[in-house]
């Protein structure tokens, strides 16, 4: 009955600790807070359940989530008496000794029970020693026991560990990767491993050449910037063409028929005259310049399969240039092979 109502306690505890946060705490953080002891509570409550029918090993997972959730004193106790009674000595013995540095910082009595239950363990521990000699210590080598990290300076010291299998490993980048199994049993049982050299990994890396260029991209390229120089000079001509024929259908009531003008009919006829003649460049140009992205693209190499490859290589060997006729308006394309 005594151990009945210190577990109600420790229940109204966690209760009431979420009440006291959302008192105290802005409202987003309160509310997620409150939420998490909540479960919390959700949890140590299914814990007793499963504690009671003795079904411990699904009961301390439970515990351990309930204390992560809301960190409280007598859940960590509860969580280290669920894990003494389950066998896991060494995580008994850790969380009596956590429970009894908390207890300590609180001034709650309940570290004397703690001390008293993590002295009485102790003698009782499973121990297991990695070792790693200075010759096996490769530069970035790095020591896991069941997927934790063992840190270095923890190499050659025996610790508390609980029974039953334990994995260990060893990996460093260059070197191939070691491994091994133990089995711990029964109580107060040291077991010593030694990490041995790691073998030089000799699988060579490839890395990654260069990217072979695609067939023609250049080419293609030049086709798309020639092709848009075009469109721009033929958008030119026309709106210089449009503009040479409102100036002159302007002029056409200041001049007569045998093209006597006035000042400012002269001045507009010799206007549509120079913006005919840049039309007219410009259109020139913007065909060509057309007619050259065409050839440009239509002639550009493409991938081919290895039955003719012979004749991507010599596609790839013509070189071509794009540059002004000298002797006419436009774009010429030369191609040397």
């Amino acid at each position: 009955m005594k151990l009945r109502i210190k577990r109600q306690v420790v229940r109204a505890a966690l209760a009431l600790s979420g009440v006291a946060v959302g008192l105290c705490a802005p409202r987003a953080h309160a509310e997620s807070d409150a939420a998490s002891r909540a479960l919390a509570v959700q949890l140590f409550d299914q814990a007793e359940a499963l504690f009671a029918q003795q079904r411990t090993a699904e009961a301390c997972p439970k515990y351990a989530e309930s204390f992560r959730l809301d960190p409280q004193l007598g859940a960590l106790i509860y969580l280290a008496e669920c894990y003494e009674k389950n066998g896991q000595l060494a995580s008994a013995w850790g969380s009596y000794r956590e429970a009894e540095e908390m207890a300590q910082k609180r001034g709650d009595e309940r570290a004397a029970h703690a001390h008293e239950r993590a002295g009485a363990l102790e003698p009782r521990l499973d121990r297991l020693q990695i070792d790693v000699p200075q010759a096996a210590r490769v530069p970035g080598l790095e020591v896991r026991r069941d997927g934790v990290i063992v840190e270095d300076a923890l190499w050659g010291n025996a610790a508390a560990i609980d029974p039953g299998k334990h994995h260990i490993e060893a990996r460093a980048t260059g070197y191939k990767p070691w491994q091994t199994d133990l089995e711990v049993s029964g109580e107060a049982k040291s077991a010593e491993i030694t990490v041995p050299k790691l073998a030089v990994d000799a699988t060579p890396v490839a890395s990654p050449g260069p990217k072979p260029a695609t067939p023609g991209a250049s080419q293609r390229i030049a086709a798309l910037v020639v092709g848009g120089a075009g469109v721009v000079a033929l958008g030119v001509g026309g709106f210089f063409g449009l503009s040479a024929q409102s100036s002159y259908s302007d002029s056409k009531d200041l001049c007569s028929d045998s093209n006597i003008c006035t000042q400012h009919g002269s001045d507009l006829r010799s206007s549509a005259s120079s913006k005919a003649v840049v039309s007219t460049i410009a259109t020139g140009v913007g065909v060509a310049g057309l007619a050259t992205a065409a050839v440009l693209w239509f002639t550009a190499p493409k991938a081919e399969g290895p039955e003719r490859k012979p004749a991507a290589t010599a596609r790839r060997d013509r070189h071509w240039a794009i540059a002004p006729n000298r002797d006419a308006w436009g774009l010429e394309v030369a191609g040397a092979f």
